[in-house]
């Protein structure tokens, strides 16, 4: 009787593992190459990181996307831990190369293309996208690349205000974000605006506040310029008046207030954006909730949000781990080859499928 079963047992193996060993050996798109995100923080990284990525193995998996299209907030903030992409000189003597392309909404469209990243890069970049959607395509032209692990990279939305008071300032209380002209970057703004934006942090900060992008209505002279821009620590005496196509310097406040005034006349043109962070710790009690963004001095919490920020599941969850741990489990002499079964599953689709 003990001979059967063990015969059973090893003929159950053997066609497990000739199932598992097919199903590794199957071509098909990769889970981790490419999805839509719509949480609104989150990681993105090349197949097989921190491991060389593989080649892809037809023509329709050399493009990877990523779209990101997150439902709260107007902007997003992406972090690289550097990158490492391969390139390599093909038969004819034309050198190609793998490419990372970051695109400023969610089409991948050329007219929308940000940034280009190819070689390699040691420590951190930052790239800002003034939308909500943004779209990250890796793209893989070379065949043999053994030492390049590719990169990693993490988003989270952050604040962003474009909305012109008139008379009334505009206030906004988050840790960082962004402001813009009002149609920026679709469209021209309108002619005859005049609007004030208050951005107001913790009393024991101050802000860090850049210019991404500035261009206005050309003009000889800034004092007598219709467009223009201004910042300082106080609306009553603004430190520095900005117009034309010159691209302001960074402005580090006194205080944990910054005032930004924007005036136009007849004239059009793309307008501004600026990044703002603030500088310095705030204590606990005032550590920002990720689901409460502050609209007009007011809080405005979003319809089912949680205490938590919503994270896009990653692939290969340990379902092994939680059949384990389970109330009731108990091996059984065929709880092995159920065992074998689990990890030839996980082991294909988490590893061999990156």
């Amino acid at each position: 009787m003990m001979a059967m079963r063990d015969l059973v047992i090893c003929v159950v193996i053997y066609f497990c593992l000739a199932e598992g060993l097919a199903r590794c050996s199957r071509s098909r798109p990769s889970k981790a190459c490419g999805r839509t995100m719509s949480a609104y923080r989150g990681s993105i990284r090349s197949p097989g990181f921190p491991n060389p990525y593989p080649p892809a193995l037809r023509e329709t998996d050399q493009e990877c996307k990523w779209i990101i299209n997150l439902p709260y907030g107007h902007g997003i903030k992406l972090t690289f831990s550097g990158y490492d992409l391969n390139d390599e000189t093909n038969d004819v003597g034309s050198e190609i190369y793998d490419e990372l392309q970051v695109f400023r909404d969610g089409s991948c469209d050329e007219s929308q293309r940000q940034r280009s990243l190819i070689g390699m890069l040691e420590g951190e970049l930052v790239i800002y996208i003034p939308h909500k959607t943004a779209c990250i395509k890796f793209i893989r032209r070379t065949l043999n690349n053994k030492i390049h692990g590719g990169f990693s990279l993490t988003y989270e939305v952050v604040d962003a205000n474009s909305k012109c008071g008139g008379n009334n300032t505009v206030m906004v209380t988050s840790q960082e974000g962004y402001i813009y002209s009002p149609g920026y970057p679709t469209a021209s703004y309108p002619p005859y605006l005049n609007c004030t934006w208050m951005v107001e942090v913790q009393p024991d900060q101050t802000l860090d506040v850049s210019f991404l992008d500035f261009q206005l209505s050309y003009t000889y002279s800034c004092d007598f310029a219709p467009d223009f821009v201004e910042i300082g620590n106080s609306n009553r005496t603004y430190e520095y008046k900005y117009c034309d196509q010159d691209v302001p310097e960074t402005f580090l406040s006194r205080g944990n207030r910054v005032w930004v005034h924007f005036r136009t006349g007849q004239w059009r043109n793309r307008g501004f954006w600026l990044y703002y962070k603030a500088v310095g710790e705030p204590t606990a009690a005032d550590q920002p909730n990720p689901n409460y963004r502050q609209e007009e001095g007011r809080g405005k919490q979003y319809p089912g949000a949680t205490n938590e920020a919503p994270q896009d599941k990653q692939d290969g969850s340990n379902s092994y781990q939680q059949f384990v741990e389970s109330p009731g489990f108990s091996l059984s002499p065929m709880s092995p080859v159920i065992v074998l079964t689990v990890v030839m599953t996980k082991f294909c689709e988490t590893v061999l499928y990156l």
